[in-house]
């Protein structure tokens, strides 16, 4: 497009194109009031120099990081996996044997027989290692399985003994002496409502020093009496049924002196030979109460 020349305000546009910065101010300056509209407005430069670094933005205060409490160290214990399981287990054993232990103890729940040798008053000697004295009665207890002996005086301790084992596990009861006194009246004990009418299978006794204990009790149902001819003060005396059809009553007089009674092989064959009787027999009730014995097989 041509420029138009002819006016005043097109030639002050062209000659103002033609001049720097400094020719334009005095130009403007010089046509007064009319310079504003004559000459052409300058354009702002929109540019930006990409040289020139951005002003950094103002740092800010640093904040302190609050430093946390210092815990209390714990000690660590100087245990492996398989130290903790053990202790574990330890702890726990005891206690789950006391509970097996009161199972077995508890009444009429051990499915053994009741084996039991009774000692006399034995000062000078030990009845199971000693030729003299009550050394038979030990060596009795030591052929026949599954045994115990106790002393004369532990009267109590064989009852609960006895009361522990099942009621259709057969009780046999030996004793020599002050023994034999024991055992007489634990049998008698047992014939009563507080233990049940517990029934003793066999009864053997060797010069069963007492008085009072000649009448064998209902709920014996085989009783063997050994008693020595020669000592007045120990010699007991035959022995009798309370019920002759309930119990079967055996009295052996012998010779020997009462202490040498234990120790008769004669003596000691005829004792173990009821013992293995009455261990091979089955042992059950009637419907009345009655006991009854039947041979198994």
């Amino acid at each position: 497009m041509k420029t138009d020349l002819t006016t005043l305000g097109s030639f002050a546009q062209s000659q103002a194109r033609k001049l720097g910065p400094k020719e334009k101010a005095k130009l403007k300056d010089a046509l007064g009031g009319l310079g504003d509209k004559l000459l052409p407005q300058e354009k702002p430069d929109y540019k930006v120099d990409l040289s020139s670094k951005a002003p950094s933005a103002p740092s800010l205060p640093s904040v302190p990081t609050p430093s946390l409490p210092s815990l209390p160290s714990v000690p660590q214990p100087d245990l492996s996996t398989k130290d903790i399981v053990q202790d574990q287990v330890k702890e726990q054993v005891p206690e789950a044997v006391r509970e097996i232990k009161k199972v077995e103890e508890r009444e009429g729940t051990q499915k053994r027989p009741a084996i039991i040798f009774i000692k006399g008053l034995d000062i000078l000697s030990s009845p199971s290692k000693s030729e003299s004295g009550y050394a038979g009665v030990g060596r009795l207890a030591e052929s026949v399985k599954g045994s115990r002996i106790y002393g004369w005086d532990q009267k109590d301790e064989i009852i609960k003994e006895i009361k522990k084992v099942a009621l259709n596990q057969p009780v046999v009861l030996v004793g020599h002496s002050f023994g034999g006194d024991t055992a007489v009246e634990i049998a008698d004990a047992l014939d009563s409502l507080e233990h049940g009418f517990r029934p003793v299978d066999l009864l053997v006794t060797m010069d069963a020093v007492g008085f009072k204990n000649d009448v064998i009790s209902q709920n014996v149902r085989k009783h063997l009496n050994i008693f020595g001819e020669t000592s007045l003060f120990l010699n007991d005396g035959p022995h009798v049924a309370r019920r002759h059809e309930m119990t079967d009553v055996k009295n052996i007089l012998s010779p020997l002196d009462h202490t040498d009674l234990d120790d008769d092989k004669s003596n000691q064959f005829e004792i173990v030979k009821l013992i293995q009787e009455t261990l091979s027999k089955e042992i059950s009730y009637s419907k009345s109460g009655i006991l009854r014995v039947e041979r198994n097989g």
